[in-house]
């Protein structure tokens, strides 16, 4: 077990180069043949210590996006990096302040992402999943249309401020209702909660994701808005810190390689991505299949979006949280990892 050990410490690294010094350590208590044998047998042990862990910072939503991290995982894409990624739950501020901190090497969440950077966070965002905002506005019973909120209905967004709340006073105000005078915008909380509160009767009109979407409707409640029809915005990718970028550009080459591979895999794959939402939300394969067919129809071609429509994005969010300053494209995004890895895959034929 002493040698096991110390073997196990030094294979960091690259284990071929440092075979022979290993040899000499073991035949103290083995042959040579005997160590041959245990370093051709024990490969997925050898291979577990190599690889290195990429923590994630997810939402936990029950979309196709939450599951590109784990199919990543799931079929060895990350493991052909030399990587382990790790997702982990949490709040889209938690997040944005965890990557900060380095609790966490990338998240999910670009467009909180995108707020921090307006007011100088030192983030990029690195590849993007979503190009339209894969949100609904659905009423109680009874609401049937945006113009039955007037007169002071309450509408329920994740939180003053977010993204939710953002896009809800765009479309509003696209369809000539005064976000500040016809109705009441209130920070009602998560998902879950938003939609405990619709189907209580406690708030008039919420934000719902694709998943609630499918409950919504289920309970017989109406469509208002799709905001994908109002919004230019992104939603979910790859959001970094700008120095894990500049001193570990290899460490997050690799990343975005296992990434690209599970986000094209997802859009080429229906029936095994369907299969896989019907058993990791534990729902039924026909909405599941809603799910996936939603989310795929609003996906980026391959992980990045075009100037002009970065541009679009960032007056968007710069007008509702009230940015003057001028915000050049190249200060948010960088697609120039994902967009090297889009011609290594062409040229490979994947």
């Amino acid at each position: 077990m002493k040698h096991l050990r110390f073997c196990r410490r030094y294979l960091i690294g690259d284990p071929r180069k440092k075979a022979g010094k290993i040899m000499k350590i073991w035949a103290r208590s083995f042959t040579a043949a005997a160590v041959l044998g245990f370093l051709l047998t024990s490969s997925e042990v050898l291979i577990a210590v190599e690889l290195q862990q990429a923590t994630v910072h997810t939402s936990g939503s029950a979309t196709v996006n939450a599951l590109i991290f784990k199919i990543g995982e799931d079929l060895g894409f990350y493991k052909d990096e030399g990587l382990r990624v790790l997702p982990i739950v949490a709040t889209s501020q938690a997040g944005v302040q965890g990557l900060l901190g380095g609790s966490f090497d990338y998240s999910q969440i670009i467009g909180q992402g995108s707020v921090a950077i307006f007011r100088g966070a030192p983030l990029k965002i690195l590849m993007v999943f979503e190009t339209k905002p894969l949100f609904w506005l659905y009423g109680r019973k009874g609401i049937n249309t945006l113009e039955d909120l007037k007169g002071g209905k309450l509408v329920g967004v994740s939180s003053l401020g977010a993204g939710t709340d953002q896009m809800t006073r765009e479309v509003f105000a696209k369809k000539g209702i005064d976000a500040q005078r016809d109705v009441v915008i209130q920070g009602t909380g998560t998902g879950a909660v938003r939609m405990a509160a619709l189907l209580s009767g406690a708030i008039d009109a919420a934000v719902v994701s694709p998943s609630e979407r499918i409950i919504a409707k289920r309970n017989g409640l109406h469509e208002l808005a799709f905001y994908g029809d109002f919004v230019d915005t992104v939603n979910g990718g790859v959001l970094a810190r700008e120095r894990l970028v500049s001193e570990r550009r290899d460490f997050v080459r690799r990343f975005l390689r296992g990434t690209l591979r599970a986000f094209l895999w997802i859009r080429s794959n229906e029936k095994e991505a369907v299969a896989r939402i019907t058993g990791d939300f534990k729902i039924p394969e026909s909405e599941a299949f809603e799910i996936y067919k939603e989310g795929v129809r609003v996906h980026s071609h391959d992980g990045t979006i075009t100037r002009d429509y970065q541009e679009r994005v960032i007056a968007f969010q710069k007008k509702h949280v009230k940015v003057d300053k001028e915000v050049l494209p190249e200060r948010v995004y960088d697609f120039s990892i994902l967009q090297s890895l889009n011609e290594e895959l062409k040229k490979a034929g994947r």
